[in-house]
């Protein structure tokens, strides 16, 4: 039977009535899913998907993937194993269960799966690729600087390897390789993805190199190409801001003050796209009372699944208008759900930066949390976005400098809004200063999240956590202050970005 006469049940969830469709059917709603990072409904799609189809491989794969994405662990793990036992020596599946095996902490299985996927294909430049990878999220850069240039040895079109490499502190690849890498790329030798990668990588080099002019040149390329790839509407974020401040006002926040809340001790650190946050969530990881969750999306997913659940559907915020106690309560258990496997500790973190725009729902749910906001100047924050490509799209706004400045402004809005009608809820931490007195902010820090004082939280570079982040390398290190004020060497590059520092200071909170 073909795709198209193979016939999958799936259940979309909320009101929508249960959709029969064929495979080929099946494989374009949860590609279109995760092209929108809806990852939890594709996970949903790619689970039944699954479920109905036990004896095939590739299904389970997807549904492992697919859940990993939606930060589904166990579901993750169980799909993977599933596609294992069907083919013990598959690579994918050997992967994937490497990085949730990371994600869960066995760092030493990680390394086992993913040396017995090299193994079976010991010339696999991606493979290399991902074994470097796994090396820097454990903090193991010269072992993973090893493993990028053999990656890129293998095949100099992987583009993966070579990014890796060039994102490593340090100047790691020569002239002749560069001048290579960019003959590739102007003979047509690349994909489009692999182009894309490949400027990123050479702007890296090249700064690392001191060479502005050749740096921006590749930097420009690479942007350019890949905000062709994505979307992004300056005016549904412009509109998402001025919703929140009509919304929350004082009397919404009077109406629902006696609302009880999730008990749950969570750090949610807040903020823009390379602010510094990742050495904040270090520091206090390194605590022994709290446990890093990094990167989770898990309010998102449960404020959108909870808006998808309700007649009529309604968008963030108006969703939690009418029945404000339940939706906040559905809203809360949705997380819970996503977060247990990471909630080992007294406090937890959650490093979702976006989570800025749910500040004030935040103090309503969860009203013994902290909420950290980290700041860096404005201009080294969005030129750090810019000369970074991201993972799986988050952050379509970061490959065209007016988009930059545009949702800029619209967090600044936001942060300035939560400043405004919830004074004192929100602690700050500036990046430059957390740089220049150390001790003095990290007291600060901790006494905010009512914390008591541990050294251990000075020397935060030794924490050995893994660290799935573009920030992995830097946080391996001491405190340094290359990156304050780095924009200034490419300033006359940065057009629409200087004017965020007009208020003399770069600053969103109230001036």
């Amino acid at each position: 039977m073909t795709e198209r006469d193979t016939i999958i049940a799936i259940d979309p969830g909320g009101p929508s009535p249960v959709l029969r469709l064929s495979l080929a059917e099946v494989r374009q709603a949860i590609a279109e899913q995760r092209r929108r990072s809806n990852h939890a409904l594709a996970a949903s799609i790619s689970m039944q998907l699954a479920d109905q189809l036990p004896e095939l491989l590739w299904p389970q794969f997807l549904a492992a993937e697919s859940a990993f994405l939606a930060q589904r662990i166990e579901p993750a793990m169980r799909y993977a194993d599933r596609g294992l036992a069907i083919d013990p020596g598959n690579i994918a599946c050997l992967v994937i269960k490497s990085r949730l095996c990371l994600h869960t902490g066995d760092r030493a299985q990680a390394m086992r799966l993913i040396d017995t996927a090299i193994t079976q294909a010991p010339e696999d430049s991606k493979l290399h690729c991902i074994r470097a990878e796994l090396l820097v999220d454990l903090g193991r850069i010269d072992d993973a600087c090893t493993g990028f240039r053999q990656s890129v040895s293998l095949d100099p079109r992987n583009a993966d390897g070579l990014l890796g490499l060039a994102q490593l502190p340090g100047d790691n690849v020569d002239e002749d390789t560069v001048k290579k890498i960019e003959f590739i790329i102007d003979s047509g030798q690349m994909t489009a993805e692999q182009r894309i990668k490949a400027h990123f990588a050479l702007a890296h080099i090249c700064d690392q190199k001191g060479d502005p002019a050749r740096h921006f040149r590749h930097l420009t390329a690479g942007n350019t190409l890949k905000n062709q790839t994505v979307r992004f509407d300056a005016g549904a974020s412009r509109r998402e801001a001025e919703d929140a401040e009509r919304f929350f006002t004082p009397s919404f926040f009077a109406k629902n003050r006696n609302i009880r809340g999730n008990p749950a001790r969570i750090i949610f650190i807040v903020g823009f796209p390379r602010c510094g946050s990742t050495l904040v969530e270090q520091i206090l990881s390194s605590h022994p009372s709290v446990t890093a969750a990094g990167e989770i999306f898990a309010l998102r997913q449960a404020i959108r699944t909870y808006s998808r659940s309700i007649q009529p559907p309604a968008e963030y915020p108006f969703c939690i208008d009418i029945r404000t106690e339940e939706a906040l309560n559905a809203i809360a258990d949705g997380y819970a759900e996503t977060v247990q496997p990471f909630d080992r500790g007294d406090w937890m973190t959650d490093k979702a930066l976006g989570n800025y725009r749910f500040v004030g729902l935040i103090h309503l749910m969860f009203p013994n949390a902290a909420v950290v906001h980290v700041e860096r100047n404005a201009v080294d924050t969005c030129y750090s976005c810019y000369k970074n490509l991201f993972h799986l799209d988050s952050v379509p706004f970061t490959y065209d400098m007016d988009n930059l400045a545009n949702r800029y402004r619209d967090y600044r809005r936001f942060i300035r809004l939560w400043n405004t009608i919830l004074p004192g809820k929100i602690h700050t931490v500036q990046y430059e200063r957390l740089v220049s007195h150390q001790e003095e902010v990290t007291r600060a820090l901790l006494d905010f999240c009512q914390l008591p004082w541990d050294d251990a939280c000075l020397a935060f570079h030794r924490n050995a956590r893994a660290v799935q982040t573009s920030s992995n390398a830097q946080v391996r290190r001491p405190i340094y202050g290359d990156s304050v004020d780095r924009w200034r060497i490419y300033e006359k590059y940065l057009g629409p970005l200087l004017a965020l520092n007009d208020d003399s200071t770069g600053r969103a909170g109230p001036l």
